[in-house]
């Protein structure tokens, strides 16, 4: 028995790429909206810090002003720029393991099935 088998390689990883693509947009996307109800809030420049790297092509989210690493530890290394307290309610340090903890779940099914299911 012979079979032939037309394998369309360009056409294959434009598939992959594409959905891949998509599902980091989105997962970016989620992780910044799900992380930032935690996130503590004075003038709202550390949530909005978060935005230019939802469109990089990277696979990473930075919150980038200055006092992004205090606030998310509670204090510099050091022991200094110790955070007395959030001005918002439900904000807390380590804001990002706290939205993990209640989307992951999520953010991993709806990243898979953006993919293709190829996560």
């Amino acid at each position: 028995m012979n079979v032939k088998i037309d394998f369309n390689e360009n056409k294959v990883a434009r598939s992959f790429n594409s959905g891949y693509d998509r599902s980091r947009r989105w997962l970016k996307n989620e992780v910044a909206k799900d992380t930032n109800v935690f996130t503590p809030m004075l003038s709202g420049d550390l949530r909005e810090s978060v935005i230019p790297s939802i469109g990089t092509d990277d696979d990473q989210l930075v919150w980038s002003v200055v006092y992004a690493a205090y606030q998310y530890y509670g204090s510099w290394a050091d022991g200094t720029h110790v955070i007395q307290r959030h001005t918002q309610p439900g904000t807390e340090i380590l804001y990002f393991e706290k939205a993990k903890a209640i989307h992951k779940e999520k953010w991993i099914r709806v990243a898979k099935k953006l993919a293709g299911g190829r996560l």
